[in-house]
């Protein structure tokens, strides 16, 4: 389960090494504001903000904590757009306001393309923001281990994993990011 304390970054993508400080030129309360207005108005669900920074009882981050310079700033959002869980994130910036001002600046961009007509292209850039379990073992979440996703016994061969990733990929009309992970993984496990 996606927590908003303490941050829980994407599995997979990159952290930033070198942090630089924005030119962004609103206040820490207004873009956390903005952020969770673009959300709303984006129709997505089951929003998550997570990180780093110490939790109201109403689940919002403290207000001050957005302006603290913590050791690690980074902000990831959860959410479900069309039945898809996914995750943007921001560790560029010194401070958490910074980044959560970036990712609300990213959702407005995104809105735009749907609004634009380019619905089509957001949606493949979404297949790559896919919050994906670890695929090694199955997740509180309840989305499916490795063996699950592509219908095979734990113990199954190399090549008992290759056949029921083909017939997968071939059942769904091509291969996903989650059937190519789930052979990955099980390649993986047989010392592949």
């Amino acid at each position: 389960m996606t927590q908003a304390h303490p941050l829980q970054w994407p599995k997979g993508r990159a952290r930033t090494k070198n942090r630089t400080s924005s030119s962004f030129k609103v206040s820490p309360s207004k873009a956390y504001e903005e952020m969770m207005d673009e959300l709303r108005r984006f129709g997505v669900r089951d929003v998550v903000v997570s990180s780093n920074i110490p939790l109201r009882l109403d689940g919002t981050p403290y207000r001050d904590g957005l302006t603290d310079k913590l050791p690690d700033p980074g902000i990831a959002i959860y959410f479900t757009r069309k039945k898809r869980v996914v995750s943007i994130c921001c560790d560029q910036y010194l401070r958490p306001w910074e980044n959560v001002r970036a990712l609300g600046l990213a959702v407005s961009a995104f809105r735009s393309m749907d609004r634009h007509g380019a619905t089509q292209v957001l949606d493949q850039a979404f297949e790559g923001f896919s919050a994906l379990p670890s695929p090694d073992m199955a997740t509180d979440s309840g989305q499916a281990a490795w063996w699950i996703i592509l219908g095979v016994d734990f113990a199954a061969t190399r090549e008992d994993i290759n056949a029921a990733y083909k017939i997968r990929a071939r059942e769904a009309g091509g291969a996903s990011v989650e059937l190519n992970a789930a052979k990955e993984a099980g390649l993986r496990a047989r010392g592949a």
